[in-house]
């Protein structure tokens, strides 16, 4: 830059730096300067493949349709609900590639620990989602598996393995409750070549997988199997036009009536990288491929729309924050009537922190119109967190457990009400007057596996969050004389001790954790608990074990 003029002197750019700041425009929805920059860079590539050293000039006439394709559904955004999951499903920064049975009653996903990948399993049981479960270390599928999809009942899942770049499909059945390792698929579906993608039809007969392969229509493409005699799958035929394109094509899905494809590619009509398309069976061909729209696809990568019940409904992961996707269930055209409202909240006892035990705990939902229960749901076993779906009403929520006493609180939802979430956190009293020697047997808690968290790598954050930091006390420890009896304010479990401010979203399971900072040792420590003695304080430190968590977490007593 020339510190006189005030002015660049470089005129003659790379055309390259032309096309990444067009896609930066897109990416971040500065359609119109995007369009600009594209226009001006086709016409530069034109004057270079003039003089004989500019290709792929339709790749540039295919992202300027990409911009234009993006500004016209920017303007007319398709009208659709979503509603999250759960909170249990959302205890991982990074939770994406849900897989659904059709029959609704499974789901299989992929929680990202940094370079991580964690596979997360869960079943309905009376209606409600239970808690997922990590079942990487039981399908032997490494850290380099992520979900694909599930058969009809659920029985069979299938996933992608990276297997040092080359990328193969595999499978792993559900037998006597447990799953098995997974087993690479034959010849047929993995080859030399790169194939990142697999799903099932609902008859279990065919199989929708892409691949790089020799003899496609080029990068990724589309291809279907079907089970030969023998019961494994023969030979693949490419699905041709028009669903595969020049370009790439990935995740595809075929819905429960077996009539309609859902796919991505960065072709066909696309606002620009991957977007999410539908195409209609038609006779024993294909329909010409639909953008299903924004905001679903958006001009980053869009990919993995699960659908179901046909074309009503799918699940998809969704940008939540920065570093932080969910799983959401879409509801398309969906009416005023039919929007769907989630009333979530942590539920608590007044008295102490152990696991619930889901026999002795519910939550009733009870429409106040009708006087009808409409779901009983009930707290995450370690932290509390419950959560109903619901349309728009007048509800009573009924929060009851043995030897507590009820606590009730009623809400009404209209339509245009401002958010899509109603939080109603409880904490029940104790009823004195039922002895607790009274309570009635339970049934242990089954020890699910868990895989050991990895602290090590926490990634450090400028700030915390004022409202979990408690400065000026006096951390100690349990050994420490110096501090004893009355001067001792609580104990508590020290899960890390550091110079630098972390993210919190890695201690999981943990909803009640307090920072404790002082200018002593300047140390942050991130805590959970507050208990009247250290026995009760060894006790949660123990679950926490049970949890995954390191033995290098310490009981401390705090003091001022």
């Amino acid at each position: 830059m020339d510190a006189k003029t005030n002015r660049l002197q470089e005129t003659n750019a790379p055309l390259d730096a032309y096309f990444f700041l067009a896609k930066a425009y897109m990416v971040n929805n500065y359609l119109d300067k995007g369009l600009a920059t594209l226009q001006r860079f086709n016409e530069l590539s034109r004057s270079k493949e003039a003089k004989g050293s500019m290709e792929s000039l339709d790749f540039i006439n295919q992202q300027i349709q990409a911009c234009n394709t993006a500004i016209e559904l920017t303007n007319n955004p398709i009208d659709f609900s979503k509603q999250m999951l759960g909170a249990s499903f959302t205890e991982g920064a990074i939770n994406e590639n849900p897989a659904i049975s059709y029959d609704g009653n499974s789901i299989a996903y992929t929680e990202k620990r940094g370079m991580i990948n964690v596979i997360m399993y869960s079943r309905k049981k009376r209606g409600v989602w239970q808690y997922p479960i990590d079942i990487t270390k039981m399908i032997d599928a490494g850290d380099d598996c992520t979900t694909c999809a599930l058969n009809a009942d659920g029985t069979e899942l299938y996933l992608y393995k990276n297997d040092n770049f080359d990328g193969n499909i595999y499978v792993s059945t559900l037998e006597n409750d447990a799953w098995t390792p997974i087993r690479k698929l034959n010849t047929n579906i993995n080859t030399k070549y790169y194939e990142s993608h697999a799903s099932i039809s609902p008859d279990g007969k065919k199989l929708y997988f892409t691949s790089n392969r020799e003899g496609g229509l080029g990068g990724l493409d589309i291809y279907v199997s079907e089970l030969d005699a023998s019961g494994d799958w023969g030979p693949a035929v490419n699905m041709g036009n028009p669903i595969n394109t020049p370009y790439n094509e990935d995740t595809p899905f075929i819905s429960a009536n077996d009539s309609i494809f859902f796919f991505s590619s960065e072709g066909h009509v696309s606002m620009g990288g991957y977007d999410i398309f539908k195409s209609y069976k038609k006779g024993s061909g294909w329909s010409t491929p639909e953008n299903i729209g924004y905001p679903i696809n958006s001009t980053d990568d869009d990919t993995f729309f699960q659908p179901f019940n046909n074309d009503k409904n799918g699940y998809y992961s969704m940008t939540t924050d920065y570093k932080e996707k969910d799983i959401f269930y879409i509801t398309f055209n969906a009416t005023e009537e039919e929007q769907l409202f989630g009333i979530t909240g942590y539920f608590s006892l007044s008295d102490t922190i152990i696991p619930f035990v889901e026999k002795n705990y519910a939550i009733n939902l009870i429409d106040q119109v009708s006087g009808d229960t409409v779901d009983v749901g009930y707290p995450n076993k370690i932290s509390g967190r419950y959560s109903f779906m619901v349309s728009s009403g007048s509800y009573r929520v009924n929060f009851t457990g043995y030897g507590y006493l009820p606590y009730t609180v009623d809400t009404t939802i209209y339509n245009d009400h401002p958010s899509n979430v109603v939080s109603i956190n409880a904490t029940l009293e104790r009823d004195t007057s039922v002895a607790l020697f009274a309570e009635p047997e339970v049934e242990p808690l089954i020890e699910l596996p868990v895989q050991l968290l990895d602290l090590s790598n926490i990634p450090t954050v400028e700030t915390i969050d004022s409202s979990i930091l408690i400065r000026d006390v006096l951390v100690r420890d349990i050994n420490d004389l110096s501090v004893e009896g009355e001067d001792v304010l609580y104990y508590t479990v020290q899960v890390m001790a550091l110079y630098n401010p972390v993210d919190i979203s890695y201690f999981k399971y943990i909803t009640d954790l307090k920072v404790l900072y002082n200018e002593e040792d300047r140390f942050y420590r991130y805590t959970t608990g507050i208990f009247n003695t250290k026995e009760e304080a060894e006790e949660w430190r123990n679950e926490l074990f049970k949890l995954g968590y390191p033995q290098e977490i310490f009981i401390k007593k705090v003091s001022k």
